[in-house]
Formats: C-alpha cells, sequence, structure tokens
C-alpha cells in the first residue's frame, strides 16, 4: 500500500530546513541541491513544492502571518479590557519571533539580498503585517472609546507599537541571541502607559 503523504505538512519541514541551513549558511551559499539533501528528498520533487529560494520566502511569510493573524482576531473578540489582550498579542509575536529564530535570521539576510539586486521584497511584508496594524489600531479605538486609555494619537501609538516589534525583528536578524524577555518587559511598561489610570 503507498505512503500518503501530507504535502501540507512536508512542505512546512522544507521551510523549516530551508531556514535552518540559510541561517547557517547565509541565503546565497544555500542552493536547492543542497535543499533537497537536507530533507532527504530529491530535487524534481522539491520542486514539487518550491520553484526557487524566493517562492520559499513568499510562502513563509504568508504562512508565519496567516497563521498568527488568526490567532489574533481569536484573542481580540474576547470581551473586556483591550490592554491585556494587547500585551497577550504583541508578547506572542516577539515569543514567536524568538523560537522562529532562524526564519527571522534568513529573512533578514534574504531582504539584504534582494536590495542588492534592487528588488523590493520587503513591500510584500508590509502587506502581510497591515492586518496587525489594522487590529492594533481597532483594539486602540476601543480602549480609548471605554474609557480605558488615554485619549492618545491612535495612529501613531499603533506605530509606535509596530516600531518597538519591529525593531526587535531587526535586532534578531542581526544578532540571533537577542533576549525576547527585556524586549515584552520594554513593551508591556509602554503598553501600561497608556492606562487611563496606570496601576
Amino acid at each position: 500500500m503507498p505512503k500518503i503523504i501530507d504535502h501540507k505538512q512536508r512542505k512546512i519541514a522544507i521551510l523549516r530546513q530551508a531556514f535552518s541551513l540559510f541561517a547557517e549558511h547565509g541565503y546565497q551559499n544555500t542552493s536547492l541541491s543542497h535543499l533537497a539533501e537536507a530533507c532527504g528528498i530529491s530535487r524534481p520533487t522539491l520542486y514539487l513544492y518550491f520553484r526557487d529560494k524566493e517562492e520559499i520566502f513568499t510562502y513563509a511569510v504568508k504562512y508565519y502571518t496567516d497563521e498568527m493573524f488568526s490567532d489574533y482576531r481569536d484573542v481580540a473578540a474576547v470581551s473586556g479590557p483591550v490592554l491585556p489582550q494587547i500585551r497577550k498579542i504583541v508578547a506572542d509575536i516577539i515569543f514567536k519571533s524568538w523560537h522562529n529564530r532562524d526564519f527571522i535570521t534568513s529573512l533578514g539576510d534574504f531582504i539584504f539580498q534582494k536590495r542588492q539586486e534592487d528588488r523590493n521584497f520587503p513591500a510584500a511584508i508590509r502587506r502581510r503585517t497591515v492586518k496587525l496594524d489594522h487590529l492594533l489600531r481597532r483594539m486602540l479605538r476601543q480602549g480609548i472609546e471605554s474609557g480605558e486609555l488615554r485619549p492618545i494619537p491612535l495612529e501613531a501609538t499603533a506605530m509606535h507599537i509596530m516600531d518597538l516589534i519591529q525593531a526587535y525583528l531587526f535586532k534578531l536578524a542581526i544578532i540571533s541571541s537577542a533576549d525576547p524577555n527585556q524586549t515584552v518587559s520594554v513593551l508591556e511598561a509602554f503598553l501600561d502607559g497608556l492606562a487611563a489610570n496606570p496601576s
């Protein structure tokens, strides 16, 4: 009886192996032949899943962001104060990034390579993160309207939260030992300062 292959799981396994290799050897120095060998599959089999290295990153950004946004919509849908929900979302992004640091490191290297080729892959990432920006704005607006948060500048505050998250991702891409706990503490202190009645 032929073995049944879960293609989505195999695709995710290839992703994880790819980012491990990219983080270790660099995006430029890792070929699809290296990746196929590390995955224990033939190169033609690998092509059934990904045409090239760029498609690996495109799929990975979509996969990780879709998974996170699905979770965060559920968190935001919970009734009650918004500040604990925002804190939960922000901490989750930081810790997920830490646990997927091979991907973050590889993504940083990939973006650098695309910039050298005068290609703008970061625009694709921004399109994927706009949902998070809208979610943060909606939650901040709810907090202001309910009186939980001070009357803060909505867009600038959402942008500042995103900037703090992105600063951690940049640091993680450059030095993969960036401590997530310190960043979460700083972000929580910032968020606590938004409260109408700080504790």
